[in-house]
Order: structure tokens, then sequence, then C-alpha cells
């Protein structure tokens, strides 16, 4: 039981009747435990219902158990502080991938903390991910045509930190790499942003689960570890 948990985490698993055990559809030999964690875009702000990431990926990917705790707002240093009663908690002991899905650091640079200091945290997240026998996939942060050139520049450093991937991350997905998010002109195109020009829409969220997907099944051991995920 997730207990108070329960309202911030989506359940889902591909085949099995809504509110039916997870474990339907879902046998141990082909699940992927999948919790998503991070801020706005992991919880799929701008979505409309089932178009979030979580529920996008499990469409992808099948056979997939996929959690999603991530709150709008929260930086990189609150999902430190909060792992050990939101994900921690859902890890699956015995052989069945565990995969974190991972996407923040824009509130954190919006906050007034440096690149340096927020890529030192996420580090902490993924040791501490690590130790518990989870594969973490993170995606760099969009672009933020709306910060001040200062906080760009340091958001731009954080990104930067993420494909170099000292925080031995198991798969970067760089999200510059897609046309449609790097280029502020898609920033006006309802197919791929929200109004507010900072969130996904629907469109942008299955974008965005196409380049998570493969990801998460290399890290979880589902097919052959590409030379590079993103660019």
């Amino acid at each position: 039981m997730i207990g108070r948990f329960a309202v911030a985490a989506v359940l889902l698993c591909l085949g099995a009747h809504p509110g039916a055990a997870a474990e339907k559809g879902c046998s141990s030999a082909a699940c992927i435990n999948i919790v998503f964690d991070g801020d706005s875009i992991s919880a799929g702000v701008g979505a409309t219902r089932d178009h979030t990431p979580d529920h996008l990926v499990a469409r992808v990917l099948g056979h997939v158990r996929v959690y999603n705790v991530a709150v709008s707002g929260r930086p990189v240093g609150e999902c430190l502080r909060l792992f050990p009663d939101l994900v921690a908690r859902l890890f699956v002991p015995g052989g069945e991938p565990n995969v974190i899905v991972f996407h923040a650091g824009d509130n954190d640079i919006n906050l007034g903390n440096n690149a340096a200091h927020t890529y030192a945290v996420f580090t902490s997240y993924v040791s501490l991910a690590h130790a518990q026998g989870w594969k973490v996939v993170v995606s760099t942060e969009l672009k933020r045509f709306d910060f001040p050139a200062a906080k760009e520049a340091q958001l731009e450093a954080y990104n930067d930190r993420l494909r170099e991937n000292k925080a031995h991350a198991d798969a970067v997905v760089d999200l510059d790499a897609e046309p449609k998010f790097a280029d502020v002109a898609y920033r006006s195109d309802p197919a791929v942003f929200s109004k507010d020009r900072v969130h996904l829409s629907d469109g942008g969220y299955a974008v965005l689960a196409e380049l998570l997907a493969p990801a998460v099944k290399q890290v979880a051991g589902r097919e052959p570890i590409a030379k590079r995920v993103g660019r």
C-alpha cells in the first residue's frame, strides 16, 4: 500500500483492468518498474488526462508498472530530500528492473542556485538511487526562454553537466537534440507546447515519451545499449 502518497502516485500496468493488481499483465519476468520524479515536466503539466509522460511511456513500452511522484515547481534538492518517502518505498526487489525517469533543475536555478550546486545535488540523488538498486534516466532541462540571461546561462551550464554525466546516471536524454524542443519557433506551436510556452502540450509529451522510452528499455536491459542517448 502506498499510504498517504497514493494520490500522488499514478499506477499503470498495460493489459490490466483499471484498479486491478499491477501484477496482471506485468509479470516479474517482463515487467519494468518505473518511477517518474522531478518537476512539472515529469508531472505532465499542460497535458490532458492520460497524456502525461508516464502514461505515454507506458503505452510505448508495454509490460511496465509506472508511478509518478513528480510535482510542479519541485527543485532537485526537494527530490533528494523526499527520496526515502516518495521513491525508495516503490523499489521492487528480486531482480525486476527498477528505473527512475528524472527531470528537474530549472526551479533550482530560478531560486538562485547555480549550475554547480544544482548538479552536485543531482549527483547525490543518483548516488542514493544507485545504492538502493535503481537505474536513473535523466533528461536535460527544456530551454527557458522566459529566464533572464544570467539564469538562462546557469541552466545551460547545468544541462552541460548533465550531458557530461560525471554523476554517472545510467542514461542521459538530451532534449536539445530534438528541434521541436530546442528551437524557440516551436514555443508558439500548440502541437508541441502549451499556452505558457514553458510546458509541453499533449503532442510535445508524445515526442518526449518517444525519446525517453528507448533509454528506459536500454537501462532495464530490454535491448542492446546504444553508444549514445541524445547527442
